[in-house]
């Protein structure tokens, strides 16, 4: 089964502007959801156009070729799954076949923007290619000192889980370290150590060992080291590695990955990717089912949320892009078709890909 569209990677959403006549129900939790998914980055919302972009609320990825290891890139991209429990925002599957793994797990590791330089006014800060390039070895053992002092099993669940917190204590919950030891290279886990905010911006992790570039103390260098490389012990033995490509991966493996991100619309919730984020009227129908034909029903716009799936010929004819799957419960795909029954979309919908592939009006299952 398929769509023709993709509500794309992150979370957050454009509602019809106030003015909109009739788009009820505030607060309702299928809005809620929704803004989670960030189908506004895909799909226009409502009867009027969007009046800005939806927010690239997804993680930037600029520098992916630096910092992710290539083959849990590609098991990602097959397998995508919640990262950090704490954030609403998730990552959809978008069925990707073998191939398109494999190219745009190449297209990502070809991105490697410049780390930014140091502080022009701070003569005696560094930058993080020059603390990089000077990075002592680490020793993990005195890493796992330097974890305990502190104390990151507040937040981020470790091999003895996380640390019981005092009541009334209020801390993030960071992503799994033994999974960010199969994600991250040792670029990735120092660059995250030096300047978190530049990895990853708004993020809640504070800086332990420098701040704009100045160091915290005196062993920052040799504690970054450390901690660095007890982290990446972690995971223990990497997974095995399925071959995804079956000897019929095409040339050009980085142009293809390319053109797939952008009919995908990677650059809708992901900032870095060299791409425009795409019109919605470029990607995927709109939403606003309450003056759509009869043969739309709430049960028919849950079941495809539940299960979407590919259209070729939308992708291949007219370059939309693929409807991703959330893993939304059945609960939560009735609350949203709820809502999107609540307001009108644009007149004039016809038939589309829902009615074709779920049977809607009699049309072909």
């Amino acid at each position: 089964m398929a769509k023709a569209a993709a509500f794309v990677l992150g979370a957050a959403i454009l509602l019809p502007a106030a003015g909109e006549a009739r788009a009820a129900a505030p607060g309702h939790p299928g809005q809620r959801l929704v803004s989670e998914a960030n189908c506004a980055a895909c799909h226009q919302i409502g009867a009027a156009p969007p009046l800005r972009p939806a927010p690239q609320l997804g993680p930037p990825l600029d520098r992916a070729g630096a910092r992710l290891q290539t083959e849990w890139l590609k098991g990602f991209l097959a397998r995508p799954r919640k990262l950090r429990p704490g954030e609403p925002a998730r990552m959809p599957g978008f069925r990707l076949a073998g191939w398109e793994v494999e190219a745009l797990a190449a297209f990502l590791a070809g991105l490697r923007e410049p780390w930014e330089p140091a502080p022009a006014d701070a003569p005696g800060a560094l930058s993080f290619p020059a603390f990089y390039q000077g990075l002592p070895a680490g020793d993990a053992k005195r890493g796992r000192a330097v974890f305990e002092r502190s104390e990151c099993a507040k937040c981020h669940p470790g091999p003895e889980g996380k640390i019981p917190r005092a009541p009334g204590e209020e801390k993030p919950d960071g992503p799994d370290l033994r999974e960010m030891s199969r994600k991250l290279t040792r670029e990735g886990f120092a660059a995250v150590l030096f300047d978190p905010a530049q990895v990853r911006p708004g993020t809640k992790m504070p800086a332990f060992f420098y701040d704009a570039g100045e160091p915290l103390g005196p062993d920052a260098p040799r504690q970054l080291a450390d901690l660095a490389a007890y982290l990446e012990g972690l995971a223990g033995p990497r997974p095995r590695v399925l071959d995804l490509t079956s000897g019929r991966f095409p040339a050009g493996a980085r142009e293809w990955g390319g053109r797939l991100a952008l009919q995908l619309n990677c650059a809708g919730c992901h900032a870095g990717t060299g791409l425009d984020p795409r019109h919605p009227d470029q990607v995927a129908p709109p939403l606003g089912y309450r003056n759509a034909p009869r043969v739309y029903t709430r049960e028919m716009v849950a079941a495809w949320l539940q299960q979407p799936a590919s259209i070729p010929m939308h992708e291949r004819m007219m370059g939309f892009g693929r409807m991703p799957a959330f893993g939304f419960t059945p609960e939560e795909d009735r609350r949203i078709a709820e809502w999107l029954f609540t307001f009108d979309g644009p007149p004039g919908r016809g038939g589309g890909g829902m009615l074709m592939m779920l049977g809607g009006g009699g049309m072909m299952r």
